[in-house]
């Protein structure tokens, strides 16, 4: 399945970008955001959605069977996430925009990706899939905070339905734009203001950044399922209400197109303890982005493998 979302930067990510956006049993079908919801159309079971258009409109995307939602046993999957390979570059030439008193900018964005200890590595996609069922999204909102000019992450992961709530934690004002949603108004955040609403429309991949701090970015993936976590610098995820038989995770890291995957099998009210490592190769990383700056369409690791149904 296609991505429904193209960013200019979407060569550096590839199959794996595509695979993880559209994968999983839940996925394969969907209705347009734009499309008109049928009088006649009742959904079966609840969405959680903050966006403008009508709920039903959402459901025929993230519950494209109508099924109700799934009311048996389930378990949960988590651990951490680590680096192995080369360790991240400095962004030299990104640091160079950082203008100004933004301590928290040079620490989120003045490496190709971020660290915690013993390697446990930010801001990774991590998603369940391939399972029976349909799991409904519990909150129609994402708060993400922006201090000292930067996100308080690089990779924002979103339910179809559910929408950005921006709010700005110093005494800055702030002015996000999610690239690719073609908003119509600008939007502000101001010092102690109530959150500022952004919309993705359709799922897909899009890019928060903002208007005056243009170095300020996060990847934004809207998914069609609710199985999934970001993780933060202690590179841990923790993903509940899966239901219970076989399944695949994906762990992916956007600044490096880094993936990994594992078929898993879920047990009614168990943890499965997962750890996930994910390599770097610096060398094959500078020439990609070298092939991606002249125009070539080579991606930044090996293609990452299809997605099983």
């Amino acid at each position: 399945m296609g991505c429904t979302r193209e960013l200019s930067r979407a060569g550096l990510f590839g199959v794996a970008l595509c695979a993880l956006v559209g994968c999983g049993k839940k996925a394969e079908r969907s209705a347009p955001a734009a499309t008109s919801a049928s009088a006649s159309f009742k959904p079966a079971a609840p969405v959680a959605s903050g966006l403008p258009q009508a709920p039903e409109l959402v459901s025929k995307v993230v519950n494209p069977d109508n099924a109700p939602a799934y009311a048996g046993p389930t378990g949960t999957v988590s651990g951490v996430v680590t680096a192995t390979g080369d360790l991240p570059p400095v962004a030299t030439a990104y640091l160079a925009k950082i203008k100004g008193a933004c301590p928290e900018a040079r620490e989120a964005y003045g490496h190709i990706f971020r660290e915690g200890m013993m390697r446990s590595l930010a801001d990774v996609l991590v998603a369940v899939t391939g399972y029976s069922g349909y799991v409904p999204e519990k909150e129609p909102r994402r708060l993400v905070a922006a201090r000292g000019c930067a996100y308080d992450t690089r990779t924002i992961d979103l339910t179809f339905g559910q929408t950005i709530d921006l709010v700005s934690k110093d005494n800055q004002g702030y002015v996000p734009n999610l690239l690719g949603a073609h908003m119509q108004a600008q939007i502000l955040a101001l010092p102690g203001g109530a959150p500022s609403t952004l919309y993705p429309p359709e799922p897909g991949h899009y890019a928060l950044t903002d208007d005056l701090k243009v170095f300020m970015l996060a990847d934004v993936f809207v998914l069609k399922y609710s199985t999934h976590d970001v993780t933060g610098l202690d590179g841990h995820y923790e993903i509940k209400g899966i239901p219970v038989g076989k399944a695949r995770i994906s762990a992916f890291l956007p600044a490096t197109q880094g993936l990994v995957e594992r078929d898993i099998e879920i047990k009614a009210g168990q943890t499965l303890d997962l750890p996930l490592q994910i390599a770097f190769d610096a060398k094959a990383y500078a020439a990609a982005t070298a092939g991606a700056a002249s125009g070539s369409t080579a991606p930044a690791v090996a293609p990452a493998p299809k997605p099983k149904h």
